[in-house]
């Protein structure tokens, strides 16, 4: 990645939690910060489940713990699913929910404590074009990405008196190991509708003909981490090549 150390004002020294750190936007998120001057703290399996939601607090302070601090949180973790809501069943809808929406409440119900304490943060959750648009065959996971999405708007009027800005970006279709398990998982399951090349079919319907790399992603976190965008709160940004904007 090109050396762009500390381009974005007020993330060096600062203190970053970045969930799901270990593969695609997270993975880069994580390594973008991390060149801009933050101390990164990576919540990922096998070291944190975040399905184990009572176990989310004293991951967050063994953070502030060490570092003293907790400037950003960025909630990037999440899983997906296949299936319309008849093929869906709970279980999955449990899983998808926990993940993609309850973890997240709680690791800012953990975080922001300390945001208070130093009376200063950002929060960064990564939702999905899905947010805002629906697709065949996600039914759950657009919902999960919905919630997180409002979870934003009203977690930004609660604590903007505490200088703490709460955001969300959408991304759209980027490559991830996710977005290739979904491609052909489409595929196999539903052959009559996403032909075998669906990587074609899927780039074909966004505007600027391709997929995000995961830092053109990344860059939109470390913008709203840091003081360059210090007014900017309770927003709803789609990262998608245009796609929803048709």
């Amino acid at each position: 990645m090109t050396d762009f150390t500390y381009q974005l004002p007020g993330l060096k020294d600062k203190v970053a939690i970045v969930t799901g750190h270990k593969f695609g936007i997270g993975k880069a998120a994580a390594a973008l910060l991390s060149q801009l001057g933050v101390k990164v703290a990576g919540f990922d399996l096998p070291e944190v489940d975040l399905n184990d939601l009572a176990a989310i607090d004293g991951h967050v302070a063994r953070v502030k713990a060490e570092y003293g601090r907790i400037d950003i949180l960025v909630n990037n973790a999440g899983i997906t699913n296949m299936g319309d809501i008849v093929e869906t069943p709970l279980s999955e809808v449990e899983d998808v929910l926990t993940v993609n929406l309850k973890a997240a409440f709680m690791m800012m119900k953990a975080a922001i404590p300390a945001m208070i304490e130093q009376g200063k943060g950002s929060i960064i959750n990564n939702a999905s074009d899905q947010a805002l648009i629906g697709k065949r065959f996600s039914a759950i996971y657009g919902a999960s990405k919905a919630g997180l999405a409002q979870l934003t708007k009203s977690a930004c009027l609660d604590w903007g008196q505490h200088n703490i800005r709460v955001n969300c970006i959408a991304p759209g279709s980027t490559d991830t190991p996710m977005l290739r398990r979904v491609l052909k998982e489409l595929h196999d399951r539903y052959p009559n509708i996403y032909p075998k090349d669906s990587e074609s079919f899927y780039k074909s319907s966004i505007p600027l003909g391709r997929f995000a790399d995961p830092s053109e992603i990344a860059w939109v976190i470390a913008f709203l981490a840091s003081d360059a965008a210090s007014f900017v709160n309770g927003t709803i940004i789609p990262v998608d090549g245009g796609f929803t904007a048709q």
